[in-house]
């Protein structure tokens, strides 16, 4: 995980550059489909190696990008630290109000998580769709 972590942040401003359009990167001479592969599968890495030792928390993945491009904009160089560390605070915050939520009785975190994501999916999806 360490390892997906450190190469994201090496393509950060990779991605950055991306993220102003496929025909100005192209421009700048930059390889747009080799870091776009390099990208998918750090993506792929990171994502097989936290379902691995956390479990099925995939909302966790949903919330803390946006939630982190929310406080520090869209430079990636800031936004990938920022959103793994809005994802930990959000998942030992789901972790507690599991363990705590109903004396006697734990929840599976994957379903706080749930709880918090869901209506955060869908208010991604609608704000997508008015945009069409």
């Amino acid at each position: 995980m360490i390892v997906g972590l450190l190469a994201s942040c090496l393509l950060a401003k990779d991605m950055n550059v991306i993220a102003m359009g496929e025909a100005f990167a192209k421009g700048l001479g930059q390889r747009t489909s080799a870091v776009k592969v390099a990208a998918a599968l750090i993506v792929v890495a990171l994502a097989g190696a936290s379902v691995s030792v956390a479990g099925p928390i995939g909302f966790i993945g949903i919330v803390a990008p946006h939630a982190a491009r929310f406080l520090v904009g869209r430079d990636h160089r800031w936004a990938i630290p920022y959103s793994a560390m809005i994802g930990a605070v959000l998942l030992v915050a789901a972790d507690l109000a599991s363990r705590y939520l109903i004396e006697r009785e734990e929840i599976p975190v994957g379903v706080m998580t749930a709880i918090l994501g869901g209506p955060f999916f869908v208010y991604i999806a609608r704000r997508e769709l008015t945009r069409l």
